[in-house]
């Protein structure tokens, strides 16, 4: 099994979002790894477009629905506890369509929203 493969199956059986250290060390459980060798997997699984990356939590998590390529991304991020979700982003996509903003192409987009989850509410 391939070292991107590897590092997918961690994340798909994870519980919880895991960052790339967390991802390193489970990997390292099974063959000895660069932290390299994790990052060129995370960057290869991103650009095939089956993990996302939080930039606020910096933790990684699978994408949750079929989508054509080149979808955009929309994350739901808790303040408090830092649990994730992502959204359907078909909602932001027409709302960025109907403000009619010339200066930038919201085509495709990658968006990380601030809240509160309901446990933590």
């Amino acid at each position: 099994m391939s070292n991107k493969e590897l590092v997918f199956n961690i994340i798909k059986k994870s519980s919880k979002h895991l960052t790339a250290y967390e991802i390193l060390d489970k990997l390292q459980k099974v063959k000895k790894t660069q932290p390299m060798t994790v990052y060129r997997a995370l960057d290869s699984l991103i650009e095939e477009e089956r993990i996302h990356k939080s930039n606020q939590t910096k933790t990684f998590m699978l994408c949750n629905h079929l989508h054509s390529k080149n979808h955009s991304t929309a994350i739901a991020i808790c303040k408090k506890c830092g649990d994730t979700e992502e959204l359907k982003s078909s909602l932001f996509e027409s709302l960025f369509k109907k403000n009619n903003v010339k200066k930038y192409d919201f085509n495709t987009f990658n968006m990380e929203v601030l809240t509160t989850c309901k446990e933590c509410n």
